[in-house]
């Protein structure tokens, strides 16, 4: 998704690189707050939790630590002030292609294992982004099984 990104950039002049940038920027903090609103979702932020957001951060957009924390803070600020997943949710679906959603949903379910207890809010929390998204059930079962036995 980076390299199509930046693909994107390098045929457009600076003022679209601006643009595209930003718009990158706001779909980074979708999908970060989304992964927040999973690691709160039962209201307990562990240690846990926390690495593997970054982590998911790190692997899926190619993020610096420095970088990943002022998204972590800032997407704790957008989901405690935020009432509805439906503006972070019509990002992923207007910029993010089927396998794009298939990796947040599969970070999704990473966060919500990270303690190794799966709460039922997260998990309802997990259902509803993916039905959000347009992720087929059987899609969703997958990625489940396969994150929790991993």
């Amino acid at each position: 998704m980076i390299k199509k990104i930046k693909d994107l950039l390098s045929n457009f002049s600076k003022d679209e690189e601006i643009e595209e940038s930003s718009e990158f920027a706001k779909l980074d903090k979708a999908c970060a707050a989304l992964l927040v609103e999973i690691a709160f979702a039962d209201k307990a932020f562990n240690d846990e939790e926390k690495e593997s957001l970054k982590e998911a951060l790190i692997n899926s957009y190619n993020l610096e630590e420095e970088t990943i924390e002022e998204i972590i803070a800032d997407a704790e600020n957008t989901v405690t002030e935020s009432t509805s997943l439906y503006e972070y949710t019509r990002t992923v679906n207007d910029e993010f292609e089927y396998s794009d959603k298939l990796n947040l949903l599969e970070n999704l379910w990473k966060i919500a294992y990270a303690d190794s207890n799966l709460d039922k809010y997260e998990e309802h929390l997990i259902r509803k982004i993916s039905d959000l998204v347009h992720i087929s059930h059987g899609d969703y079962i997958n990625i489940k099984l396969k994150v929790r036995d991993s």
